[in-house]
């Protein structure tokens, strides 16, 4: 039986990650991650409310986009670059996700988080699929 300071210890080239149903219901469960993981890399309280406002707008532009049996995942990385949080949320969209600089969700998103990409590739599985990824960078604070 794993006692509860060996559940938390966690390996630091460990990435974790939350996969749900991409359905707007679980949008409270991802911003509670979000805001968990966020908390834990030391986010001042205004940086930590600006990542989850971020992650729910990229969340729901993927879910709008989402084929309806999709799951949404959503991974943290502090491996690539300690100094940054990376969140990078995706899913299986039936359509292109639209990454208009000039629409206002990416404006939304390009003001809470520094650094904001959507990369998208054709699925492996359905013709006309493709995969959708959102990936958000927030700088981490200075560790003393």
């Amino acid at each position: 039986m794993t006692s509860p300071t060996q559940a938390l210890n966690i390996p630091a080239a460990a990435t974790p990650s939350l996969s749900v149903p991409a359905s707007a219901d679980q949008l409270a469960l991802l911003r509670a991650v979000v805001r968990a993981a966020a908390d834990h890399h030391g986010l001042t309280m205004e940086a930590l409310a600006d990542l989850v406002l971020a992650a729910d707008e990229a969340a729901t532009t993927l879910i709008s986009h989402a084929r309806r049996s999709s799951t949404l995942t959503c991974a943290f990385d502090t491996v690539t670059a300690p100094t940054v949080l990376r969140v990078v949320l995706t899913a299986t969209t039936s359509s292109p996700v639209d990454a208009s600089t000039s629409s206002f969700g990416w404006l939304v998103l390009k003001t809470l988080v520094d650094h904001v990409a959507l990369e998208q590739t054709a699925a492996a599985t359905t013709e006309g699929d493709r995969t959708a990824t959102i990936t958000l960078e927030k700088t981490l604070p200075a560790r003393s």
